[in-house]
Parts: C-alpha cells; sequence; structure tokens
C-alpha cells in the first residue's frame, strides 16, 4: 500500500460527506384557511384573512398554483368574502401558493380574472 493512500481515502470521505450533507431540501408548505380580502389579478396576488384572527397574509400564485374548486370552476375564479384553504411555502420572502381550494363554492362560477 502507498504512503499517500490513507490521506486521499481521508479526503475523498471527507468530500463526500460535506457533499452529502449540503443538498437543498423542498421547500416547506404551509396550509392556512380564511377569508378572501382581496385578488389582484395584475400582480397576481391573493389576499387572505386567516380564520384565527391573525393579520391579513398575500400569496403570490405562479403557473405551477393548483386552484380547485368543488364544482370544477376555472382557477383564479375566487371572490372576495369567500372561505378558502391555501396551501404555501417562502420563496424570496414572499408567500408563494401551491394549491388553493374553495370550501363553499358559488353556483355561478363568477370568475375575477379574466
Amino acid at each position: 500500500m502507498s504512503p499517500n493512500f490513507i490521506p486521499i481515502a481521508v479526503a475523498t470521505s471527507l468530500l463526500i460527506a460535506a457533499t452529502l450533507g449540503t443538498q437543498a431540501l423542498p421547500p416547506r408548505q404551509q396550509p392556512v384557511s380564511g377569508v378572501v380580502e382581496v385578488v389582484d389579478c395584475a400582480s397576481r396576488t391573493i389576499t387572505l384573512k386567516p380564520k384565527d384572527g391573525a393579520a391579513p397574509l398575500t400569496f403570490v400564485w405562479n403557473e405551477s398554483t393548483r386552484f380547485s374548486r368543488k364544482d370544477g370552476c376555472a382557477k383564479r375564479s375566487f371572490d372576495s368574502g369567500q372561505t378558502v384553504r391555501v396551501s404555501y411555502h417562502c420563496e424570496v420572502r414572499q408567500n408563494v401558493l401551491r394549491e388553493a381550494s374553495s370550501k363553499g363554492a358559488s353556483a355561478d362560477c363568477g370568475a375575477v380574472c379574466k
């Protein structure tokens, strides 16, 4: 065995251990339920007043956000005053919606954003 083998093996093991320990974790999703206060289509935001009485939260949606209603209406069709449940994660200091669904969907499906 070469005298250089042990330091090389130790250095390789340390490099592998350091690399495995620094893998990025997926963002943690958080659920919240509340009442829609404002839907701003231009900035793609929804402001929600949580049910627990906390301060209103503003969420940004993007192309990967899933919107669903129990009556099958199109996405981004939530009305002010409607109760919704959302899952979101923090991304670059913004609350990004991952999924939003209404609890008491209206029968007329009046879309806010067209």
